[in-house]
């Protein structure tokens, strides 16, 4: 009768050796639960865990533990797509094996998804700069044409007011002209009428 393949996660974990096949003199091997700031759900429930449950745990630890977004694409639209086929086939080769991979895989995929998570953060804040400089050069066009148009009244009436002036000063001099006029012909009537009644009675 065969017996169902399990493992037993409680089991000590073979450490990652060095090129040489041993860790760096001095220096001890550094293990998930040192980093608490990347948080990686270690399996819970009972000790004994079948191939399927490996299956779940695997997909946990690759799926991560952000909210669901529409706009995220899949895991094989990513660049992780290779290694997840890689997994699914060490899990039917070395189900243990394939345990500990997932747990290097959902590290590597959620430091990954922070590093898009700053670059599509400087992408948005690369385009909003974009924007306020578009802005910023549509309020400086406006502002020009605001001015030249304001240049533009400005000597409109200055113009004005020069021709006003030049046509007060014109009309200034008729009046004189028409006055000097007027002067003379009031003369010319008065010494015309001094003359008449100057003049002798005519004989008879």
């Amino acid at each position: 009768m065969d017996t169902p393949n399990i493992i037993n996660p409680a089991e000590e974990l073979p450490e990652i050796q060095s090129a040489g096949g041993h860790p760096p003199a001095g220096e001890p091997i550094i293990h998930m639960e040192q980093h608490p700031q990347i948080e990686v759900d270690l399996p819970s429930g009972p000790a004994i865990m079948s191939r399927t449950s490996i299956s779940m745990y695997m997909n946990k630890l690759t799926r991560g533990q952000q909210p669901d977004n529409t706009e995220r694409p899949s895991l094989r639209d990513q660049p992780f797509a290779p290694a997840m086929e890689a997994l699914a086939r060490l899990e039917r080769e070395d189900p243990k094996l394939a345990f500990q991979a997932a747990r290097l895989v959902g590290l590597y995929r959620r430091l990954w998804e922070s590093c898009m998570a700053k670059h599509m953060e400087g992408k948005k804040l690369a385009q909003a700069n974009d924007d306020l400089r578009e802005t910023q050069q549509m309020l400086t066009n406006e502002k020009n044409r605001m001015q030249s148009s304001h240049d533009n009244q400005l000597a409109q009436l200055h113009f004005l007011d020069q021709a006003l002036e030049s046509s007060r000063l014109r009309l200034s001099e008729i009046l004189k002209e028409w006055n000097r006029y007027s002067h003379s012909r009031n003369r010319l009537h008065q010494y015309t009428l001094r003359l008449s009644f100057s003049a002798p009675p005519p004989r008879s």
